[in-house]
C-alpha cells in the first residue's frame, strides 16, 4: 500500500485575499511548474529584493516537490521563506507558506500552531484552514479536523475541500460517504494537472480497497492521461495488477513508478515480485536500495518512517530498526495507520500484548482499510482471540483480492480457524 505522505496529501494554498489585492496579477497563470520556477528565478535574479517573485518562487517549489517527491524543494522553499522574513518578518504570505513547510517537514503539531496564529489574523483564510484539518488528522484528532473540514466547506466547494471531507469519512468508517466526496472532488477539477491526477489516484484507492477493481483501474488510468508517467498511477497500477495475478505487467508499472520517484515501497514491491518470479539476482538489487534508503534516513537523523518499518516488518528483517520507525512517529502524529504499523512490527516481534494494543486502536474507527483488519487478524490469531475470525474475513469481505501477499493469507488462516 503507497503511504499518503502528507506532501502528497497537500494541494496548494491559493493566495491570500491579502496578497491578492497586493499583487493582482499572475504572470505565470498557466505555465507549467518548471516554466514558474525559470521565470520567478529570473525575477528574482533581477531584483533580490522582489518579495512577490520569492514567495512566488517558494510556491512553485513547493509544488515541484508534490510533482517529483524531491524533498530538496522543501529546502529551498524554506530558505525563499527565510529570505522573506529578514525584509518583512510579519509577512502573511511568508507565515502560510511556512506552515506549508512544517506539513512537508511533518512537523505537524507545530503546523497546527502555525494555522490557528494565522486564522487568529484571518479566520476566512480557507487555505490554512484545510492545513490544519490535514495536520490534525495525521495527528489523529479526528474530531478536531472534522471541524476544521466542516469550516473550510463553509468557506469554499471545490477539490480543495471534497477531497479532504472524502479522506476523513473514510478513515473514521463511512465508506459510502467517502467515494461520493471523492467523486464530487474529481468533478470538481484543477488548474494544475498533477493536483488533478493525485484527486483520481486517491480515488482510485478508495475504489479498490472496497472492492471496486475495475473502476479503480480506470481512476488510475485516468490519472495517467491527465499527468503523463505519474509515479503514483504507475505504483497504484503496479499494485492492482499484481493482486489480479499478472506479475509482468505489475513490474513494468512499478519500474515505471520507481523511475520517476525511487519511493522505497516501490522496490520493496520489485524485491518481492522478482523474487517470486525466480529472479534473485534483481530482487537483491531492490532489496539493498531500500536498505540504502534507509541508511541514508539513519544519517540524516531520521527516527520516523512507517512505510519502511511495514516493509522490515514486511520481509521479517531488521525488526528492531523498525520498532524504532514505527515508534518515532508518534512524536510526531498518531493516526490509525500509526497505530496498524507499530501493532504489525510488535507482532513479528514476538510482543503480542503490545501488538494486540496498537491493532485495536489501529481498527477501532472501522476504517474500511483490508490491510489494517489483515494485521488485527492475524495479531488476534496469535493470540488465540475470538475476533481473529471477523477480522479476516472483513479484510476479505472489503477486497478479496487486496493484496497479492496478504489476501493469500488471510484466506488461509481463516480456513485455518
Amino acid at each position: 500500500m503507497l503511504s499518503r505522505r502528507a506532501v502528497l496529501s497537500l494541494l496548494p494554498v491559493a493566495a491570500s485575499a491579502q496578497n491578492r489585492r497586493r499583487y493582482p496579477k499572475d504572470e505565470t497563470a498557466g505555465f507549467t511548474t518548471d516554466r514558474k520556477i525559470s521565470y520567478w528565478q529570473q525575477r528574482l535574479t533581477a531584483d533580490p529584493k522582489d518579495l512577490n517573485a520569492a514567495l512566488k518562487l517558494s510556491a512553485a517549489f513547493l509544488q515541484k516537490t508534490r510533482e517529483t517527491a524531491d524533498f530538496s524543494y522543501v529546502d529551498k522553499a524554506a530558505s525563499l521563506v527565510d529570505r522573506v522574513f529578514t525584509a518583512s518578518p510579519d509577512n502573511y504570505e511568508a507565515l502560510r507558506l511556512r506552515l506549508q513547510v512544517a506539513m512537508n517537514h511533518h512537523r505537524f503539531p507545530k503546523a497546527v500552531d502555525y494555522a490557528e496564529a494565522l486564522l487568529d489574523r484571518n479566520p476566512g483564510d480557507s487555505g490554512v484552514t484545510g492545513l490544519l484539518g490535514d495536520a490534525l488528522m495525521e495527528m489523529g484528532h479526528y474530531d478536531d479536523a472534522e471541524r476544521a473540514y466542516k469550516r473550510l466547506m463553509d468557506l469554499r466547494a471545490d477539490l480543495y475541500s471534497y477531497n479532504r471531507v472524502a479522506w476523513h469519512r473514510f478513515v473514521t468508517g463511512k465508506a459510502d460517504e467517502a467515494l461520493a466526496w471523492m467523486s464530487k472532488a474529481v468533478e470538481s477539477g484543477s488548474p494544475e494537472p498533477e493536483n488533478e491526477a493525485w484527486c483520481l489516484v486517491e480515488f482510485g484507492d478508495l475504489l479498490f480497497k472496497t472492492g471496486k477493481t475495475p473502476a479503480a483501474r480506470q481512476s488510475y488510468e485516468r490519472a495517467l492521461a491527465k499527468f503523463p508517467a505519474y509515479h503514483r498511477a504507475n505504483g497504484a497500477l503496479g499494485h492492482l495488477t499484481a493482486c489480479e495475478g499478472d506479475q509482468a505487467a505489475a513490474i513494468v508499472h512499478y519500474k515505471k513508478a520507481q523511475t520517476a520517484v525511487p519511493f522505497p515501497e516501490y522496490a520493496a514491491a520489485l524485491d518481492h515480485l522478482h523474487r517470486a518470479a525466480g529472479n534473485l539476482r534483481e530482487a537483491d538489487r531492490q532489496r539493498a536500495q531500500v536498505d540504502l534508503i534507509d541508511k541514508l534516513g539513519q544519517a540524516s537523523g531520521e527516527k520516523a518512517n512507517r512505510t519502511l518499518a511495514l516493509i522490515f516488518a514486511n520481509g521479517n528483517r531488521k525488526l528492531d530498526r523498525a520498532y524504532e520507525l514505527a515508534k518515532g512517529e508518534f512524536e510526531i502524529r498518531g493516526s490509525v495507520y500509526d497505530h496498524d504499523a507499530l501493532g504489525w512490527v510488535l507482532h513479528k516481534m514476538g510482543k503480542l500484548e503490545a501488538a494486540l494494543e496498537s491493532s485495536q486502536k489501529a481498527t477501532a474507527l472501522n476504517t474500511p482499510e483490508p490491510s489494517l483488519h489483515f494485521h488485527a487478524g492475524m495479531i488476534a490469531k496469535a493470540a488465540a482471540k475470538t475476533e481473529a475470525k471477523s477480522l479476516l474475513a472483513k479484510a476479505l469481505a472489503l477486497n478479496p483480492r487486496f493484496d497479492w501477499i496478504d489476501a493469500p493469507e488471510a484466506k488461509r488462516a481463516l480456513a485455518a480457524l
